[in-house]
């Protein structure tokens, strides 16, 4: 970040206290540096753990462990059978207790199934682990998103989301590197190349828990490294933006509200179409690498340029939101040459061109987290926004489970259905990002009339901001809330 000067900041008895940007900044950079080291550990650790079972089969896994056909398959199914299961009673533990302890927590639990994947012996063994593993890993996003907005106006939450969703990309090029480096280590009949990988990450995975628990902070109130002056300041920033999670009270009405919302359903709909090929790209891309006839170890190599296309994605369409481009176009943006890239892999004849093709599917990562920072900019209220980031893992848990079982072991080596798919859903995706666009614009210019004059009022110090702009609303409910689109 670029260094600011401090500025001082003034006081009165009114309910907000003002400052300059650039003292807004300089608590921004703590903040930045206190949780989105932590936030990114999760998110990469989460991806990295998902993929490593792809690695693994090119490692001799399926061989090792006398797997029958069709059962890797179901290996990487098992996992999303997890997080779906999971959404609901990890939902209810954000609820309840620090979503920072609930986090640490389950990356510590995740991190002891990964290190007990290292002794497996067989089908059954490691699919209860693949089980236990989701459900821990359930509550990565609802829990991420739900730090990200506690902490972040609008428009600051989006390059961050996008910095912590990075953590995809660089757990691809890490899984690569890793997959590499643990062929070249000496291995025994009980204690083969993948069981090392496994055990290696699992380790990390454990120290990473530990550090989110005792060091994620649990909410602004508890920032030791904030001043109480400096905290004011972050509350009165997020509540002038009408951003925040709002109080940590369950409402049955904000359930109810989310379950009749359009834009939940449109959510929902866009993350199973664009997830579904997720598929592919965390269990099977290295096997469709492999395919071309590429060594294992040249296959985990090229492997790398995936995460490498996943994070000039995700950096460059959450980047340019700071720049005022639109979300939506940054959806559409992306979809488009992954696409195109689902046909390479469908059709291409040339082995350069299909491997191009696989690696273009790359960006269907990316507008995920644009729909994240929807979800915690245009969601409001506490209890609505744990719902819907539930139900939308719910729905990325199921498009995960549909994504494997497209990957056919009558189809292999080439996969043509599965490829086929991955080109049709990533075109629905295209219609709904449109959708979305036009609901939120519809529901602006209703508001619009009712914000102005609140805003105006505010200004001229006719009302109290902390009355008009009421945290406690929810989106729907709030005529004066702005949808950012």
């Amino acid at each position: 970040m670029v260094a600011m000067e401090d500025s001082s900041c003034e006081s009165s008895q009114a309910p907000l206290m003002r400052c300059d940007e650039a003292e807004l900044q300089r608590i921004y950079r703590k903040i930045d540096w206190a949780v989105l080291p932590l936030m990114f550990m999760c998110y990469f650790l989460e991806f990295l753990d998902k993929i490593l079972i792809g690695y693994a089969n090119v490692m001799g896994l399926e061989a090792d462990l006398s797997l029958r056909a069709g059962q890797f398959q179901w290996l990487a199914t098992a996992l999303y059978v997890g997080m779906a299961a999971g959404q609901l009673p990890q939902g209810a533990l954000i609820q309840r207790f620090p979503v920072s302890r609930v986090l640490g927590a389950n990356v510590f639990v995740w991190g002891v199934a990964v290190c007990c994947m290292a002794a497996a012996r067989g089908f059954a063994g490691i699919a209860a682990l693949r089980t236990l593993l989701g459900v821990a890993e359930a509550v990565v996003a609802p829990a991420l998103i739900m730090v990200t907005t506690q902490w972040y106006t609008k428009r600051q939450a989006v390059p961050r989301m996008g910095l912590w969703y990075s953590g995809i990309g660089v757990g691809q090029i890490v899984g690569g590197l890793i997959s590499w480096a643990a062929q070249h280590a000496p291995a025994t009949a009980s204690f083969s190349s993948w069981r090392v990988m496994f055990a290696v990450a699992g380790a990390v995975n454990l120290l990473t828990g530990v550090a989110v628990f005792f060091l994620l902070p649990s909410s602004l109130e508890t920032a030791a490294f904030l001043s109480e002056q400096e905290k004011h300041l972050v509350r009165d920033s997020l509540l002038l933006d009408q951003a925040g999670n709002g109080a940590k009270v369950f409402h049955w009405s904000g359930i109810r509200e989310a379950m009749g919302d359009l834009q939940v359903l449109l959510f929902v709909l866009f993350t199973l179409a664009t997830v579904i090929p997720g598929g592919f790209i965390t269990s099977f891309s290295a096997v469709v690498i492999r395919s071309f006839d590429f060594s294992p170890k040249h296959s985990a190599l090229l492997t790398m340029v995936s995460g490498v296309v996943t994070i000039f994605g995700t950096t460059a369409s959450t980047g340019a939101i700071l720049y005022n481009f639109p979300r939506w176009i940054g959806i559409v943006l992306l979809l488009i040459p992954s696409m195109l890239g689902a046909g390479l892999m469908s059709f291409a004849k040339a082995k350069a061109a299909a491997l191009a093709g696989v690696y273009l599917v790359n960006l269907d990562i990316a507008p995920l987290v644009l729909v994240f920072s929807m979800i915690g900019a245009n969601v409001r209220g506490y209890t609505k926004k744990v719902f819907v980031t539930g139900l939308v893992s719910f729905a990325n848990a199921c498009a995960c489970i549909i994504g494997p079982q497209t990957f056919r072991p009558q189809d292999a080596p080439q996969y043509i259905p599965a490829k086929v798919t991955v080109f049709c859903v990533t075109g629905v995706g295209i219609v709904i990002a449109v959708l979305l666009r036009i609901l939120y614009a519809v529901r602006n210019r209703r508001n619009a009339a009712a914000r102005n004059a609140a805003m105006d009022a505010i200004a001229r110090g006719e009302a109290d901001a902390t009355k008009v702009l009421n945290e406690e609303e929810t989106d729907l409910k709030n005529d004066k809330f702005v949808y950012m689109y």
